[in-house]
């Protein structure tokens, strides 16, 4: 029976079992390898320990782009299922924790650019579907809240980019005329 050695709990089974001698093999010379005084193996982080560690430390990425966007006065807000969608692609892509950054920068480089040129933007909501690419993330604008945008896209008939105070992040003509 063929064992599946891209299965992360797989390789941390072979990788817990292996000996100075693996490292030889490997092509490791054994001068560097009798420096170690303990050989420890490390494990892949699955989907739930993604999100801790986009969230929990001290310097977390989400609390870091938080404090990016407060610079210019606008809160940030991820929803669970954003932080879900970011953690399941870092985890299919086998990148861990270092792709969190890579995956989260592609999604919010347009936004960090067009935020400042809004003063009326309050807030940048980013939920599963702009993780996923099915749309842009949302500037909040006006009166409009987290919590009243949440219900009316529960219950939306029709398209988020006919409610009043919300807008799609997007660079237009209009933007580089301004920046320029």
């Amino acid at each position: 029976m063929k064992k599946e050695l891209s299965d992360q709990n797989v390789q941390g089974k072979y990788f817990d079992a292996s000996e100075p001698n693996d490292l030889v093999r490997y092509g490791l010379i054994p001068e560097f390898i009798g420096r170690f005084p303990v050989i420890v193996s490390t494990k892949g982080l699955d989907e739930d320990q993604l999100v801790n560690v986009l969230t929990v430390p001290k310097n977390a990425l989400i609390k870091q782009y938080k404090y990016l966007f407060a610079l210019s006065d606008v809160d940030f807000h991820i929803s669970d299922c954003g932080l879900r969608e970011l953690a399941r692609i870092a985890y299919k892509r086998g990148t861990g924790a270092r792709g969190l950054r890579s995956i989260t920068e592609k999604l919010l480089l347009e936004t960090m650019f067009v935020v400042p040129s809004h003063p009326s933007a309050h807030t940048v909501y980013v939920d599963g579907e702009a993780v996923l690419g099915e749309r842009k993330p949302i500037l909040l604008k006006h009166d409009m809240t987290v919590e009243k945008f949440e219900a009316l896209k529960n219950e939306s008939y029709f398209g988020l980019n006919e409610v009043d105070g919300v807008e799609f992040v997007r660079i237009d003509d209009e933007f580089v005329e301004n920046v320029a």
